[in-house]
């Protein structure tokens, strides 16, 4: 196939069509219609509205199907598409592309070694940027700060060795020493400092600017390193993945600490800085506290509480889908008749388990780790007690309450139709 008529693998409603015939078998118009649900309904009027300012042409399942048969991919017999033969090659392509895909993104960054191996190589960036900018400016508190990334690298490095030989405590220990090893060296060199400012022997920052500006870009990456090494470990259930997370929350407070040091020194405040690396080291030694106690329970026997250790807006991001899920109960019971609890939950998993992507595409933003079945009364309970639904015997129906609320938050979903 050449490159122009390549597809882009991108959720597109025609890719997924193929996929789904090419997995599933012929399907009728309302099959599909039914599994591809979520590219043409919107739960957002307001996302969908921003769309359409844009330009965004929208596309059906019809419309899709019948771009597929213009390409010869698919045709209609006894009212189902089913695949042809240059059609079956295609959705063969397409799918070994998937699925590399997702195996590179399964062993190169959602592995627990993976992670590890990267944030082995994000610390070593991120201390050598600390420290050369700590050097050049004379900030202590930044020079302390890349120390301390430093010996995150090593113990990173630590990590990524237990987990590759199946020693992950040991790499937990060894984070938690090399921690308290940095507070004991913030602690020193914050003294000194201090010290140093009564003598009227300290020296000032030279580049303000230029800490904040380092500082700032150290923050953001240390909280997308934090999150990606908390997000991994708790996939995988990897408690030294947890306890680095907290460490690179640490540095997120470490350089905000220092980038307060760097304004009261434009004002010629200049013992801030030292005050801010001691602030630092309190910090890191409660959270090495807090680290000691779950490795203790660890080695006990015990399994780490994970559902503890939470990612940045994962309440929010729960409550959204959520949401989701109960936007399409009222879709479903308003547009398809879907009256019973089956019924209902059938339809769910449909739509929100698409067994024809891989599993690393989808177990995130569709319901592939929600229990429907057992789950239904959380879903349904809210609806009535909103007035959006009845239920008798067994049988729900929508109030029309509940069709107005569905009417201002669902509507089609632009998409931009993409070369096939």
């Amino acid at each position: 196939m050449t490159q122009s008529k390549r597809r882009r693998i991108s959720g597109d409603l025609a890719d997924s069509i193929l996929l789904i015939i090419y997995t599933d078998g012929p399907q009728s118009i309302e099959q599909l219609e039914e599994k591809t649900a979520l590219h043409t309904i919107n739960l957002n009027s307001r996302i969908s509205k921003r769309r359409r300012l844009r330009g965004g042409k929208q596309l059906s399942a019809v419309e899709a199907c019948e771009a597929l048969v213009c390409r010869d991919w698919i045709r209609l017999a006894q009212e189902k598409y089913e695949l042809t033969t240059v059609g079956q090659v295609e959705a063969e392509q397409l799918t070994t592309t998937l699925k590399q895909g997702a195996h590179r993104i399964e062993t190169q960054i959602l592995r627990p070694s993976a992670a590890a191996r990267n944030s082995t190589v994000s610390y070593v960036a991120v201390s050598i940027l600390k420290l050369v900018t700590g050097l050049l400016s004379g900030s202590v508190g930044l020079i302390a700060d890349g120390a301390d990334t430093a010996v995150d690298t090593a113990a990173s490095a630590i990590v990524w060795a237990g987990i590759k030989f199946k020693k992950e405590v040991i790499g937990t220990l060894v984070i938690i020493g090399l921690m308290f090893l940095t507070v004991g060296i913030l602690f020193y060199t914050s003294l000194s400092s201090i010290r140093d400012t009564l003598a009227g022997t300290f020296l000032p920052i030279t580049m303000p600017y230029v800490v904040i500006t380092v500082e700032i870009i150290v923050m953001l990456s240390m909280f997308l390193l934090s999150f990606y090494q908390r997000f991994v470990g708790k996939r995988s259930q990897n408690f030294a993945l947890i306890s680095q997370s907290i460490d690179s929350k640490n540095s997120i407070y470490s350089a905000g600490a220092v980038i307060v040091g760097a304004v009261f020194s434009i004002f010629g405040i200049y013992w801030v800085d030292a005050v801010i690396g001691a602030i630092i080291a309190v910090r890191i030694s409660i959270d090495g506290v807090g680290l000691i106690r779950e490795t203790a329970k660890t080695l006990q026997g015990a399994k780490p509480e994970f559902s503890k250790f939470k990612l940045p807006f994962e309440k929010q991001f729960a409550q959204r889908r959520t949401n989701i899920f109960q936007h399409w109960i009222l879709h479903v019971i308003r547009n398809e008749k879907l009256r019973t609890k089956g019924e209902i939950v059938t339809s769910l998993e449909k739509t929100f388990r698409p067994n024809y992507m891989p599993v690393v595409f989808t177990e995130f933003m569709a319901g592939m780790d929600v229990n429907f079945d057992v789950n239904f009364a959380e879903l349904i309970t809210p609806l009535l007690g909103a007035g959006y639904l009845t239920e008798k015997a067994g049988r729900y129906k929508i109030t029309r309450r509940g069709k107005r609320y569905i009417k201002n938050t669902t509507e089609p979903l632009p998409c931009e139709q993409t070369e096939l």
